[in-house]
């Protein structure tokens, strides 16, 4: 084969070949774009909080049948030798044996309210469990929502450089034609500077919410997160009025149930510490060869026998625990109080929230935008036409414009993130069933 055709295939194999590794590697970088429903699932699988407080709850389940069962039995066995040494198991030592079995028993019902306190406690980490799950579900939530503003304000902001570069063209020629000073085109070469500028911070916020994402995914802070297009319809105010939603959020908040829950353990310690006055006890027995006798014989003796623990002296160490069980259930009483409370101010707190941010979008979509939008293209049309319009106006009606269509942005995602935090108030969502 020719050298040069053999070399110009070889060069068109190489470049065969890197352009599948290119195109490989663009596939491998290239993710998805994903739904909020999608991390949502993600981070109930994969979040290390999550599946940390999900082992703490089963742990304590399995606390349950180990707070109930019985105490473990006890087996012994002792040896002796009159004449002989204590492995001397001959015939003429007059070996004999003392085996014995002994089982503890706590007081009349102290089993029952240890496992019943067992299993309220196990409540109370299930229902920390549910916490923990709302409150990273509404900060996947929030830091999606914010993640979707930035994309949307760096849509606007690529317009109002397009803005930017059309007033740039306006007054260079209307500087061509010497109808403007050359100040008004290198004003708007600043204006356009700084736009660019304050691109860098907004992608650096960007960059912060996706590292957030992932990191509540349990993945690699830089692993590529694309979100996929979020509904066009925002929230709206809930049909229910706020003093049904407290009362709603006082029933399905994980916080005051786990709260409960942690009120009836203490009070069944206070129960159990009452039966602390009341002495455990232990049935053994055993069997054993009469010492008398000089050699071993297969007679034997048998012994039942009953042992009691009996309460300290003076009570003083059981009265003791009694107050400390009771000052715990006082004090398991006044954390429910204030978990309610606390429940209360929240859902207040973001209805109120979400009630101010819907207003502020409905008023910036439907009075400050138009307004802006009119103040713009009157002040652009009338500059490019000589028609009077300062330039300073223009830049002014344009930052307007800006500075209305970000404010617009801002409006609807405070009424996301307070819808999102409303729901993790409540405990679930308002609107449904």
């Amino acid at each position: 084969m020719n050298p040069a055709l053999s070399s110009h295939v070889a060069g068109l194999l190489l470049a065969a070949a890197l352009c599948c590794v290119a195109a490989a590697a663009a596939a491998a970088d290239a993710a998805p774009a994903s739904t909020l429903a999608e991390l949502e699932t993600q981070l109930q699988q994969h979040n290390p909080q999550l599946l940390q407080a999900r082992q703490a709850w089963l742990s304590a389940q399995l606390a349950v049948p180990q707070a109930g069962a019985l105490p473990a039995p006890q087996f012994s066995l002792l040896e002796q030798a009159n004449t002989g040494g204590p492995f001397d198991f001959r015939r003429d030592s007059g070996f004999y044996a003392y085996p014995s079995f002994t089982q503890p028993f706590l007081w009349f019902g102290k089993r029952g309210l240890a496992a019943e306190i067992a299993g309220a406690e196990a409540d109370v980490a299930g229902r920390q469990f549910d916490a923990l799950r709302l409150q990273l579900q509404a900060q996947l939530k929030l830091g999606y929502y914010q993640l979707q503003a930035l994309q949307q304000q760096q849509r606007f902001m690529d317009e109002d450089l397009q803005r930017l570069e059309q007033i740039k063209e306006t007054s260079r020629v209307r500087y061509a034609n010497n109808a403007a000073a050359y100040v008004d085109y290198l004003n708007a070469q600043v204006a356009a500077g700084s736009l660019e500028n304050d691109r860098y911070a907004l992608l650096k916020q960007s960059q912060d919410a996706r590292e957030q994402i992932n990191n509540l995914l349990g993945r690699p802070s830089q692993q590529v997160l694309e979100l996929a297009a979020a509904p066009d319809d925002g929230p709206q105010l809930p049909a229910t009025p706020l003093d049904q939603l407290i009362e709603l959020a006082q029933r399905s908040n994980p916080a005051i149930a786990g709260s409960q829950s942690q009120v009836q353990a203490a009070d069944k310690s206070v129960a159990l510490a009452r039966k602390g006055f009341w002495p455990d006890f232990a049935l053994s027995a055993g069997a054993y060869t009469d010492p008398r006798l000089v050699e071993l014989r297969s007679s034997r003796m048998y012994s039942v026998g009953i042992s009691i623990a009996l309460p300290t002296w003076g009570f003083r160490k059981e009265q003791a625990a009694l107050d400390q069980a009771r000052a715990q259930l006082e004090g398991a009483r006044a954390g429910e109080q204030a978990s309610r409370q606390q429940v209360d101010l929240g859902v207040a707190n973001a209805y109120h929230g979400l009630e101010t941010a819907l207003k502020q979008a409905q008023f910036t979509r439907e009075r400050l935008l138009p307004q802006a939008q009119m103040a713009y293209r009157l002040a652009l049309a009338g500059y490019s036409s000589g028609g009077g319009t300062a330039f300073s106006d223009l830049l002014q009606a344009q930052s307007g414009l800006r500075s209305t269509e970000l404010s617009l942005i801002q409006a609807q995602n405070a009424a996301l993130q307070a819808y999102v935090t409303l729901t993790a108030a409540i405990g679930k969502d308002p609107d449904s069933p």
